[in-house]
């Protein structure tokens, strides 16, 4: 049974010394990739979470803003509309409107 393959088990268990650290280098140099990736991604969300409220404030501004115009050009439409009224009872009054 000397020649017979082995069968079933993990490969490490049979495996040297030599390769078995030298798996493990290269899973602590794996796992190190791994957590320079995590590194990245959390400093990457933390700058887009930065980069959200920056907006969010600018978006407010912005609405502010709007805001304010809608208020000014809803005061200017009634300024129109009252002047239009204006000018035609000023001409009914006149009696210009009829011909009078």
């Amino acid at each position: 049974m000397s020649g017979a393959a082995k069968v079933g088990g993990s490969r490490f268990l049979y495996a040297p010394f030599q390769d078995t650290e030298a798996a493990f280098v290269r899973l602590e140099a794996r796992i190190a990739g791994v957590e320079a990736c995590i590194r990245n991604l959390e400093t990457e969300k933390a700058v887009n979470e930065e980069k959200q409220l920056r907006l969010e404030g600018r978006f407010n501004g912005i609405d502010k803003r709007l805001d304010r115009i809608d208020g000014l050009i809803s005061r200017l439409v009634w300024l129109v509309v009252a002047g239009i009224v204006g000018g035609f009872m000023s001409s009914m009054l006149r009696g210009e409107l009829f011909g009078g």
